[in-house]
């Protein structure tokens, strides 16, 4: 399973993005928080992962904070306890296709046939139907879009990326984290399928608290 973003988005599609963003309403899309808020979401994908998804969690239950993860349905109907355990300790659950296939591969049924799977196997899981969806590798048609609207989802990407999937270390990923000055609004990009992940949350926690930032997750903002 391919990271999504193994390939760096193209100047045109960024720029796409945050046009899309700045035009709809969040709850159809969003790649940041809204104005004046005072909190970043930190989210997760392509999990749970049996080992590492565990211990995300733990830091975060240390750390006090709420995050979002959004998951793989093959690897939620894999291990529903650690999706149980997510949804119980009060983080949020988005979910990322079923089988996280090639975008330009899958096509719009095919996609929003995934969606509906997934968020019927939280919903099953949870009790609780998800409101968040993220596509693979952040790339989306228009018939996807609309498909994943027509399921009410709301679609969420994200602004702020360290590649932890291409770092292979906590010492590249620490060192995003003390480098980079974050906003109210910003929407962090992490994976839990990695082990070097969950070491860096800490730096983290303390890099958001010094700029008077609080955690949240983009659910909080759909109506903002």
């Amino acid at each position: 399973m391919r990271p999504e973003t193994a390939a760096r988005p193209s100047p045109l599609r960024q720029v796409v993005r945050r046009a899309m963003g700045s035009a709809l309403p969040r709850r159809l899309f969003m790649t940041s928080g809204p104005p004046g808020c005072s909190a970043l979401a930190v989210t997760f994908d392509d999990g749970p992962h049996p080992e590492h998804t565990p211990a995300v969690l733990d830091r975060l239950r240390a750390l006090g904070l709420r995050a979002t993860f959004f998951v793989v349905g093959e690897r939620a109907a894999a291990h529903p306890e650690l999706v149980a355990r997510i949804a119980a300790e009060g983080h949020e659950l988005g979910h990322h296709s079923y089988s996280h296939g090639a975008p330009h591969l899958t096509s719009a049924r095919t996609a929003v046939e995934e969606a509906r799977r997934t968020a019927e196997l939280l919903e099953r899981i949870t009790g609780r139907a998800p409101r968040l969806y993220r596509p693979p590798h952040g790339k989306l048609t228009a018939g996807k879009l609309l498909g994943l609207w027509g399921l009410r989802q709301a679609v969420v990407l994200w602004n702020r990326d360290p590649k932890d999937f291409a770092s292979g270390a906590v010492e590249p990923i620490r060192a995003y984290f003390q480098a980079t000055s974050f906003a109210a609004g910003d929407i962090l990009l992490l994976h839990d399928v990695h082990p070097h992940v969950a070491p860096v949350l800490e730096v983290l926690a303390a890099r958001a608290a010094a700029s008077g930032l609080r955690f949240t997750t983009p659910a909080d903002w759909l109506h903002g």
